[in-house]
């Protein structure tokens, strides 16, 4: 991410001096801050500046980015803004913005639906980061995960889909492109 924030920043401001004010960032879905500081660490390896809009709904997340923001002596160079982005008002408008909602499925942190509801704080020029997320499925056998489930004694957990880290498994196709979401 930092790396590509670099990417975008120069792309935006190719030299120092084409900089006039700065650069809007938004990091929807904070979290507890690490895109928010790979992004200020972009901004001094690139030599530009930028105003950081931190955006998170989660009252813990939000307690930590606080405390950080303290901590790290952000002063005004970060705002942090204590809301779900589909429900922000502002006037604002963002040059770049870089979010992480991918989750494990690409789309199991309601990427698209948040992003989605984010538009009314873009104008036609804005940068995202990631540009797009593009989710694969393959069928895969386990012997393990079977057993797992088969515990379980109903039918419906062999219906759900579960998150795992694959350790020993047959996979008999190769993985398909599911869908993509263009940010």
């Amino acid at each position: 991410y930092e790396n590509a924030v670099v990417k975008a920043l120069l792309k935006k401001f190719p030299t120092p001096e084409s900089q006039k004010e700065p650069l809007i960032l938004m990091v929807l879905g904070a979290g507890r801050g690490p895109l928010v500081k790979s992004s200020l660490r972009a901004a001094k390896r690139a030599e530009r500046l930028i105003k950081v809009y931190a955006v998170e709904k989660n009252p813990n997340a939000v307690c930590t980015l606080r405390n950080t923001h303290k901590t790290e002596n952000w002063k005004d160079k970060v705002t942090i803004v204590h809301t779900d982005m589909r429900e922000w008002k502002t006037e604002i408008k963002a040059d770049i913005i870089v979010s992480e909602l991918l989750g494990s499925f690409g789309d199991n942190e309601l990427s698209p639906e948040c992003l989605d509801g984010a538009n009314t704080f873009l104008h036609e020029n804005t940068i995202s980061i990631p540009e797009n997320s593009i989710s694969y499925l393959a069928p895969l056998s386990s012997s393990k995960l079977w057993n797992d489930v088969h515990i379980m004694k109903d039918l419906k957990y062999f219906e759900t889909p579960y998150v795992v880290k694959v350790k020993n498994a047959y996979i008999p196709a190769e993985p398909l492109k599911t869908f993509v979401f263009e940010h």
